[in-house]
């Protein structure tokens, strides 16, 4: 006999035991940013090369940072829109496919200027890619592990960051930097059919979307075979839903001074990400350490995040959420500051473990547990565009993060002197969290 005439899909998905549709469904999107990860800090690791191979000074490097992150500012501010009206799977392969093809490209870039235009490109698919893919994770995790979905998808991000470290340090001394971005695009050229074939769409969408019951019912089936589903059921969701422009609906029904809130959080933890992995390598070159050591350190700085976003994805989940992330920017903001010891005096293997460590208390508090704090905090209809726009204003603090690098040099500041930046940013974040808790509304999508 056909199940009864109207299915809340909330309960269904809120299940105590997680399918293993579910679990894929969040690797593909931990996958999507993985590679999102990688070509990120590409131009981070290959910053020293160029410097040595084109003959410029460090600073010239800034514009190319730059417009990377304007390219992943106006990409997130796009695509998460686009993909709350008409859908996510199909912005997360548009956003895959762009930042596949011109990272590839940018391997044969034989100029600054053609470097800088290829980066913005690939900032704009990177950009695109990375609210759609955390919103598709979370639209099929139950709400009592909401904020640790997003950190498990977001920790794709921090892992293809360190992966993409390991992988330059051996190929950049073989091949040079070139092979770097070659397969920073190959890869996700290669991922798109799998994620056309294997990706669903978000269910909650579709039943805001009023989409055909079949389109629901091939997705619910693959949560559940058990369920027997007629073709004329009638599918609800435990969502908010409102017509009109998704963006406006960031500041109604007492969501403006939230979101204010959490745009100041990502302005801040943004400029910290970008501000360390984009001068981190030249930082700890600059100290000392020979260039494949300079790399590899900072690949293990994202290595520890990897551990602290997992971390604070969990305590999240299971304290106040505001309270935990705003104790983890604290954390992450005192622990920075002992970056300022490594040296090429210290044993390579010590300074490895320090890096290590300040990673992992550095990741509790940071753009990880900020997209988990959005996640969380919007409700589905407006879920990716939520989440996007928060990334792509938080793309200008990512802008002046990578730009307050390169004037710390031109000032001939003590390279070391981005860790105090980074640690007041920090405490800055946590107060804003604070604020958020306490005035900006409480809401669980």
């Amino acid at each position: 006999m056909a199940t009864a005439a109207t299915v809340d899909v909330s309960d269904i998905i809120d299940r105590p035991v997680i399918s293993g549709f579910q679990f894929r469904t969040l690797l593909l999107c931990m996958a999507v940013l993985f590679m999102d990860g990688y070509d990120t800090q590409a131009i981070g690791y290959v910053a020293p090369a160029l410097v040595a191979t084109w003959h410029v000074g460090k600073s010239a490097l800034t514009p190319v940072f730059v417009l990377g992150l304007v390219g992943l500012m106006i990409g997130g501010l796009l695509f998460g829109p686009l993909a709350d009206r008409f859908g996510r799977k199909r912005f997360i392969a548009v956003s895959t496919t762009l930042f596949g093809i011109f990272s590839l490209t940018s391997a044969f870039a034989g100029s600054l200027d053609q470097l800088l235009v290829l980066r913005f490109l690939t900032g704009l698919g990177l950009g695109g890619a990375m609210p759609n893919a955390v919103a598709l994770g979370v639209e099929y995790f139950p709400r009592r592990l909401r904020a640790t979905a997003v950190t498990v998808v977001f920790v794709g991000f921090t892992i293809g960051a360190a992966v993409g470290g390991f992988i330059a340090a051996g190929l950049l001394p073989a091949f040079g930097w070139p092979s770097v971005f070659l397969v920073g695009g190959a890869v996700p050229l290669l991922m798109v059919p799998v994620l056309l074939l294997a990706l669903p769409e978000s269910v909650a969408l579709l039943i805001l979307k009023q989409r055909p019951g079949t389109e629901i019912i091939r997705y619910l089936s693959r949560i559940d075979p058990s369920l027997d589903l007629a073709s004329e059921t009638r599918f609800t969701s435990r969502e908010e839903n409102r017509r009109g422009v998704p963006v406006q609906h960031l500041f109604t029904e007492g969501r403006a001074l939230g979101s204010t809130l959490l745009w100041i959080v990502f302005f801040l933890s943004l400029l910290v990400t970008f501000l360390l992995t984009s001068w981190l390598p030249i930082v700890f070159n600059s100290a000392g350490l020979a260039l494949g050591h300079a790399v590899a350190a900072t690949a293990m700085w994202q290595v520890g995040a990897m551990v602290g976003t997992l971390a604070i994805g969990r305590l999240m989940d299971r304290f106040n959420p505001y309270r935990a992330l705003a104790a983890g920017f604290v954390v992450g903001a005192l622990a920075v500051l002992a970056l300022m010891a490594v040296s090429a005096a210290m044993p390579f293997a010590l300074s490895l473990l320090l890096i290590f460590v300040v990673g992992c208390l550095q990741g509790t508090g940071g753009t990880q547990g900020a997209n988990a704090l959005a996640g969380w905090y919007y409700p589905t209809f407006i879920r990716s565009t939520g989440i996007g726009w928060a990334l792509g204003i938080g793309r200008v603090g990512s802008i002046a993060g990578a730009l307050l690098g390169g004037i710390l040099l031109l000032l001939h500041w003590r390279p070391s002197s981005i860790f105090l930046v980074a640690a007041a940013a920090g405490i800055c974040s946590a107060a804003a969290v604070a604020a958020m808790g306490r005035f900006g509304g409480a809401r669980s999508a």
